[in-house]
C-alpha cells in the first residue's frame, strides 16, 4: 500500500480518531462510570429489565488481500481466522461481531448492523456497504468500490487527499468478493484514514 510501517499504523489510526473527535481517553470513560449511581436491583418477584439484542455476525471473514498497484509486496492481508497483516507483520485482528482490535487486543472500532463504524466516543466517519464504503472527515473524504475482477475504484477529495499518494491511489484486491467485501472495505478505509493523517506519517515514509 505504502511505506507506512505496520508498527506505525495503529498509533496513527488512534491519533486520527482522536483528532476527528472519535476517541475518548480510557480514564475519562472510567470516571464517568464511577459518577453514575448504582442501578437499583429488582425486588424479588420482579422480572429483570429486557436486554437489547445484538447481531452475532456483522462481518464475514475470509482470506483476502488489498494492494496498491506496483507495491504488491506491501499487501494488507486478511487471514481467514481474523488476523490482519501488513507485509507479513501482524497489526490487528477483526472479529465476526464487527470489532477491529489493535495488536494489543484493544478494540479500536466497532461496525454496527447498519454499516456505520463507531469508536469509543462516536462515529468515525466510515460507512460500509455490501460493495465498498466511504470515509468522511473534515479534511479527507474517500469512497471505495470493490469490483468482481479485483479492481478497487477509489474517489478522494479534501486537502489531505494528497497524502494518499496518487490521486486517486490505484488499488486492487484478491478475495474481496461476496460478503467479505464489507470486511475488506473496513480494512481499506481504516488504512487510508491513518495514511491521510498528516501527523502520523514519518518524513521518510511519505508516499
Amino acid at each position: 500500500m505504502s511505506s507506512l510501517r505496520a508498527r506505525d499504523i495503529w498509533p496513527a489510526l488512534a491519533l486520527g480518531l482522536a483528532l476527528s473527535g472519535c476517541a475518548k481517553p480510557a480514564d475519562e470513560g472510567q470516571g464517568a462510570a464511577k459518577e453514575q449511581p448504582a442501578k437499583a436491583k429488582p425486588e424479588s418477584g420482579e422480572a429483570p429489565p429486557a436486554q437489547a439484542e445484538t447481531s452475532a455476525d456483522v462481518l464475514t471473514l475470509g482470506a483476502a488481500k488489498i494492494m496498491r498497484v506496483g507495491h504488491e509486496d506491501r499487501a494488507i492481508e486478511l487471514l481467514a481466522t481474523g488476523p490482519v497483516t501488513l507485509a507479513g507483520t501482524p497489526f490487528g485482528t477483526i472479529s465476526p461481531d464487527g470489532q477491529l482490535f489493535d495488536p494489543d487486543g484493544v478494540s479500536m472500532m466497532s461496525v454496527q448492523p447498519d454499516g456505520s463504524v463507531i469508536a469509543s466516543d462516536g462515529p468515525t466517519g466510515m460507512v460500509l456497504t455490501e460493495t465498498g464504503g466511504s470515509l468522511t472527515l473534515p479534511k479527507l473524504s474517500v469512497r471505495v468500490e470493490f469490483a468482481a475482477d479485483g479492481a478497487i475504484a477509489t474517489e478522494t477529495s479534501g486537502p489531505n487527499a494528497v497524502l494518499l499518494g496518487t490521486d486517486p491511489p490505484a488499488l486492487r484486491s484478491e478475495g474481496c468478493t461476496g460478503p467479505v467485501t464489507k470486511t475488506c472495505a473496513l480494512i481499506t478505509l481504516s488504512y487510508l484514514m491513518a495514511l491521510g493523517n498528516p501527523d502520523s506519517i514519518p518524513d521518510d515514509a511519505a508516499p
